[in-house]
């Protein structure tokens, strides 16, 4: 009894590692069928020049290209930029495009880093302190002023 469900959990582990590595050729032979442009290394698909012509002014496309984000990721990066970073308004169309472009061409796949961890389950910060934690809170309740960079 002991041997055939040994047996069996051999061969579900086998069939998740077979999954898994084919999912892995699978998004590796996507994205060698996708050329790069040599310059940036941006995949040369879809609006990609629209991408390069906007985002490269300001940063490198490593900025990006090491990067992976859902759709929703994506648009509050770029909507952070605009508040904060000194990103320019993008007319709703152009902003839909170069958002798909990301969100299709560096959106999340199993190839890359794991999702962030929730807040839930961090360990405790070894260096909060009571007076930083004040501070936190007073920022949170708007008695100091956010310095913007």
């Amino acid at each position: 009894m002991k041997w055939q469900w040994i047996s069996g959990l051999l061969i579900v582990l086998g069939l998740v590692s077979l999954t898994v590595t084919t999912q892995a050729a699978d998004d590796k032979k996507k994205s060698e069928e996708i050329p790069l442009d040599s310059v940036t290394g941006m995949k040369m698909a879809g609006d990609w020049e629209l991408v390069r012509n906007n985002c490269i002014v300001c940063h490198s496309a490593q900025q990006f290209l090491r990067q992976k984000g859902t759709l929703v990721t994506w648009t509050e990066i770029v909507q952070w930029m605009q508040k904060d970073g000194g990103l320019w308004p993008l007319q709703p169309e152009l902003e839909k495009k170069i958002l798909t472009y990301l969100a299709e061409n560096y959106g999340p796949s199993d190839a890359y880093r794991r999702a962030p961890i929730p807040a839930t389950l961090m360990p405790t910060n070894p260096y909060e302190s009571k007076i930083r934690k004040e501070v936190e809170e007073k920022r949170k309740a708007g008695l100091i002023p956010v310095k913007k960079p």
